[in-house]
């Protein structure tokens, strides 16, 4: 089922050209997109969002909370990146994710090698078909295409504004052959059943109420033998529950980035077994070893260029003072501050989590649909 096809989901789409026009071809045009009446960085949407997060005094015993907002995951997510994508290109480019930092490479180097990697581990090849379970904007989804020398690649989205970016982008780079797209909730994929030779996400699944709802759906739309590679977000073996300073930090992180609830590094792996994937591969890789640097200094240092400084602390406090400047005139829609804030407490507990050992953002692995595998239907636990 692709975009053209539906026609519910194409209405969505044309909803949002008409509410971005052609500022959905622009890659810098933040302030743009920010100031106008109709943007989606409005209150309602704000509101709706932060309703689900109204816990922060009750961490001790808030399972209701959390069973709550894995009820209203996709609402919430969907509601969160309808804030959050403009302000993620304008500071990050068009890979959404977090990577491995080699001493003495840019970022953008450090972004594309850890997309190519996982291309790498999958042996993708030029005709192979592949999804990419959570694509945002499409960066990866592209760079992946590039590197493997023309995979198929398509990509499941359940925000419609996000997926009127990736068409834009296919367009714009021409890669409209290699690249398909998807609106659709990823634990319940319009997908036939073994349809795809590998799947990849990046720093994506997180979003699903139980990982087990969504590694179950891979494992179901993978063809028997496929192979499923991906960046997690996870806490670590350091991380105690019981310790209400390291809570705080973590539904900081949960709060700042829409997650339902972090898993453990533990509990990814035993999701991925109870489906039915055969563990090839598990580490950490965001621990810094003599060649790399920790993974948040991309939020704590300020890097080269305009996004690099736009990132960092300063950058941050930059974009937060000009926008209470605008939001005081009401020249900008409500919701933008409140969004930016948002971004920057999430922005602080990351680099909080990391500094503390407590959280990595690339726990990675790489699983296999057994070749004799009978179908895993995901249900909710």
């Amino acid at each position: 089922m692709s975009l053209a096809t539906d026609n519910k989901n194409s209405e969505e789409i044309q909803m949002m050209r008409k509410l971005h026009g052609n500022l959905v071809l622009e890659e810098t045009g933040f302030f743009k997109k920010v100031v106008q009446k109709d943007s989606l960085l409005n209150k309602n949407v704000s509101d709706s969002y932060n309703n689900n997060w109204n816990d922060a005094n009750e961490l001790d015993n808030n399972d209701k909370h959390v069973e709550n907002r894995r009820h209203q995951a996709q609402n919430m997510t969907n509601a969160f990146y309808d804030l959050v994508t403009d302000f993620y290109e304008y500071g990050w480019g068009q890979s959404f994710h977090f990577a491995k930092l080699y001493k003495g490479d840019t970022f953008e180097e450090n972004i594309n090698r850890h997309e190519a990697y996982l291309a790498l581990k999958l042996g993708l090849k030029k005709g192979m078909r592949v999804l990419d379970t959570g694509c945002g904007v499409g960066g990866p989804l592209r760079e992946i295409v590039k590197f493997s020398n023309g995979a198929h690649v398509t990509g499941i989205n359940n925000n419609a504004y996000q997926l009127q970016r990736c068409e834009a982008y296919s367009v714009k780079y021409g890669l409209s052959d290699y690249t398909d797209f998807i609106k659709g909730d990823f634990t319940k994929m319009p997908i036939e059943d073994g349809t795809f030779d590998s799947v990849f996400s990046v720093e994506a699944t997180v979003h699903a109420p139980r990982l087990e709802q969504v590694y179950g759906e891979i494992y179901r739309v993978l063809k028997p033998g496929g192979r499923f590679a991906c960046y997690e977000w996870c806490t670590t073996d350091v991380y105690d529950e019981n310790d209400i300073s390291m809570k705080k930090v973590v539904h900081a992180i949960e709060q700042g980035n829409s997650i339902s609830k972090l898993y453990t590094t533990k509990e990814c792996v035993k999701a991925l077994e109870t489906v039915g994937f055969k563990v090839l591969e598990q580490a950490d890789i965001g621990i810094v070893d003599n060649a790399t640097q920790p993974w948040y200094n991309t939020l704590k240092m300020t890097d080269s260029g305009l996004r690099g400084f736009l990132r960092s602390p300063n950058g941050r406090f930059y974009t937060d003072t000009l926008l209470t400047f605008l939001n005081r005139f009401n020249l900008v829609p409500s919701g933008v501050l409140e969004t930016s804030r948002l971004l920057n407490d999430a922005a602080d507990n990351l680099v909080a989590g990391g500094e503390m050992g407590i959280f990595t953002p690339m726990f990675f692995f790489t699983v296999e649909k057994p070749v004799n595998a009978n179908t895993f239907v995901a249900t909710a636990v």
